[in-house]
């Protein structure tokens, strides 16, 4: 008998989950206020709405791809196979899963057929940064440090100025992704060891800086704008793990966890309530918003109860080949003379 030891399973970086599911729920009350001021007439979020959502622009996105980032090179020591499979059945899958399906629902089909439309990618153009901030990991030279890796895209954003607005937003928020890739070796360093007093500085930064750009004093994807970004997700990333794990913290966690069928889930409930306003003529009623904030949150959170049986909504199945059944021992007929 041969025995064979195995390795325990890594803990789950619970913290992860939490800042990752309120992240995805910030991006979530940002599109239920935002898809109706830009589709219907007259259904406009109130002023602390508007002014809430502008403050949290700088850390919603940016700390999603920064968490994406501090796993790559995980993902990466995979193998090249494992990772590309991994990242197209994950990710490319479902986005071109529910962009058909909401494009369906908005009457939109024959848009698909124009490589801009999937290169864009709409309400779901995150999914699209994703898959092309994971292409740019694997050309990385192993002898360029991450951190330069991602101060490229933004010398090309402002030194270039391409001025394409597609281009600009990949630069500009690949540069988290792979920020976060730099942070990886020093996560523990940074939530372990920083000084509460550099913690609160972070803080003051964030603060300030989200109160500022409420003001419409500082424009995304400008210099000033990055330092406020930044200092926001590493404050996080310090904060995070000592968060106690509450029920409400618990519940983030799922979500979190859950995060991909949340963004699309959401998507998809803010379009097709949009859709259903638009038909029944009821799109300048005072409900608007909050039926909006309802649909947003309830539809994908339904999706995610409902998981396991609409799983490949979400992830292509993966295929396995199956192994050959073992050939039967053959039978030896002894005769005796």
């Amino acid at each position: 008998m041969v025995l064979t030891e195995t390795k325990p399973a890594a803990p789950r970086m619970t913290w992860m989950d939490l800042v990752r599911g309120g992240a995805i729920l910030l991006v979530v009350f940002w599109h239920a206020a935002s898809v109706p001021d830009q589709l219907l007439d007259g259904a406009e979020p109130g002023y602390y709405v508007r002014k809430l959502n502008a403050a949290l622009g700088p850390f919603r996105i940016p700390t999603l791809l920064v968490l994406s980032g501090l796993l790559v090179e995980r993902s990466l020591a995979k193998g090249t196979w494992r990772y590309v499979t991994g990242k197209v059945r994950h990710v490319a899958w479902p986005y071109a899963v529910w962009l058909t399906i909401i494009f369906a629902t908005m009457g939109w089909l024959s848009s698909l057929t124009q490589v801009k439309v999937w290169l864009s990618g709409g309400i779901l153009w995150y999914m699209v940064a994703l898959l092309f901030c994971y292409a740019a990991a694997m050309l990385r030279p192993r002898w360029m440090p991450w951190l330069l890796f991602a101060a490229l895209p933004l010398a090309v954003l402002w030194l270039v100025e391409p001025g394409i607005p597609i281009l600009d937003r990949y630069l500009w928020y690949g540069a988290f992704f792979f920020f976060g890739a730099a942070v990886g070796p020093h996560l523990a360093t940074i939530q372990t060891r920083m000084p509460v007093w550099a913690a609160a500085l972070l803080a003051l930064i964030t603060l300030g800086g989200g109160y500022i750009v409420a003001k419409r004093l500082l424009v995304s994807q400008t210099p000033e704008y990055l330092p406020v970004s930044l200092a926001g997700i590493l404050f996080v990333l310090w904060l995070a793990p000592r968060i106690p794990r509450w029920p409400l913290t618990r519940l983030l966690e799922w979500y979190g966890r859950n995060s991909i069928v949340m963004y699309v889930g959401h998507a998809f409930a803010s379009y097709a309530t949009v859709r259903v306003l638009d038909v029944t003529g009821t799109e300048n009623m005072p409900y608007v918003i909050p039926l909006m904030m309802i649909t947003t949150f309830g539809v994908p959170t339904l999706l995610v109860l409902a998981r396991r049986r609409i799983e490949w909504l979400f992830v292509f199945p993966e295929l396995r080949r199956s192994r050959p059944a073992a050939r039967a021992p053959r039978h030896v007929s002894v005769t005796t003379p």
